[in-house]
């Protein structure tokens, strides 16, 4: 039986592995064929008067052509490189260190959240604008176009939900972390209520016994943890930090293009004001998903610095402070930030610093 299912789990990957060439090489074609089309499909939409406008016009639909053929590339690549080993430390991490059941329904609870959000925002605009353009065109070159980069748009988003679901699942793991730290920290406290004179007599009970270096081995084993999901999300940065940095700056400039696009597009019968409000939504919610999750994720991976500087505080025996030493250093000396490609790092200071150029 058990030999069936290996060979089912093999065929089932090959199979799956080859749907995803075969997917990613069609929607390939099909970044080629906008990129090269976007000219005569978009002054067909909106007219184009001089030579400057058309560059500008066509843009739009070639911006998100390169981009999703970018995101796929590199998805492709980093899925064939990184990927293996990044899914074999969840497994192994997960198999020592099951996750509880609450956590493990607050996650499908935040994937729930983050999918519905995504299709709410942008599959109901993509189908109302493909219906207008279907219904006052009649032209179906133009609706073809239109409907390819619309998916090319949604294979961005996909590749965006797996980064924003597999870093909360992080974040995850550094909380549980910081909740048993919290933990000892309260036993801590209460150990060290005991009058001083007490106090001296444990501290040479505990030196002379290092069987009851129960706290030591507790911190120890969460050093251990803290540092083997600190390298997760080394990897995982490698897996998604180039297509999140694109995808940033292919949200901000789809954001000007769209501001742009509402002043000089008037009339237009495949067009209304509902469209700007709800591309405005969506690109500002996708920027803020990407960031917001990162931030809170790597927020939560250095509270565990304060929690160790409170433990530290307290009376501890020598091999604890230790311990605690070595915890605190670790953290310390490595960075558990996310940047694309150490060109820029993904935190809120992006938000502000975008708003600012947008005011300017």
């Amino acid at each position: 039986m058990l030999r069936y299912l290996t060979m089912f789990k093999f065929y089932f990957n090959k199979l799956r592995f080859c749907l995803e060439i075969i997917i990613s090489l069609t929607l390939g074609i099909t970044c080629v064929y906008n990129y090269l089309n976007s000219t005569t499909s978009v002054c067909f939409l909106i007219s184009c008067n001089n030579a400057a406008t058309t560059s500008i016009k066509s843009a739009f639909p070639r911006l998100i052509a390169i981009a999703c053929l970018i995101s796929k590339i590199t998805d492709m690549y980093t899925n064939l490189t990184y990927y293996p080993e990044y899914n074999k430390k969840i497994e192994e991490y997960e198999l020592y260190f099951p996750i509880i059941v609450s956590k493990k329904s607050s996650r499908n609870i935040f994937i729930i959240f983050i999918g519905f959000a995504y299709i709410s925002i942008i599959v109901p605009l993509n189908i109302l604008r493909l219906y207008l353009i279907y219904y006052n065109l009649q032209n179906i070159n133009i609706f073809i176009f239109f409907t390819m980069m619309y998916i090319q748009n949604l294979s961005i988003c996909l590749i965006e939900i797996y980064f924003i679901v597999r870093c909360f699942g992080l974040y995850q793991k550094f909380q549980i972390i910081n909740e048993e730290l919290a933990l000892l920290k309260s036993e801590t406290i209460s150990k060290n209520k005991y009058p001083v004179v007490l106090q001296n007599e444990i501290h040479s009970r505990i030196i002379n016994n290092p069987q009851l270096h129960t706290l030591a081995n507790s911190i120890e084993l969460l050093r251990m943890k803290h540092q083997f999901v600190r390298s997760v999300l080394r990897d995982l940065n490698k897996l998604y930090g180039t297509q999140m940095g694109s995808s940033l700056v292919y949200l901000f400039i789809l954001i000007l293009f769209d501001i742009y696009g509402e002043v000089i597009t008037k009339n237009s019968k495949t067009r209304s004001t509902i469209f700007i409000y709800g591309w405005l939504l969506q690109y500002g919610f996708r920027c803020l998903a990407i960031i917001i999750t990162t931030h809170f994720t790597t927020k939560q991976a250095y509270t565990t610095k304060t929690l160790i500087a409170d433990i530290n505080n307290r009376y501890l025996d020598e091999t604890t402070k230790e311990e605690l030493y070595l915890f605190f250093n670790q953290i310390y000396r490595h960075s558990v930030e996310f940047t694309s490609c150490d060109l820029f790092t993904l935190h809120p200071h992006l938000i502000t610093t975008m708003t600012n150029m947008y005011l300017i």
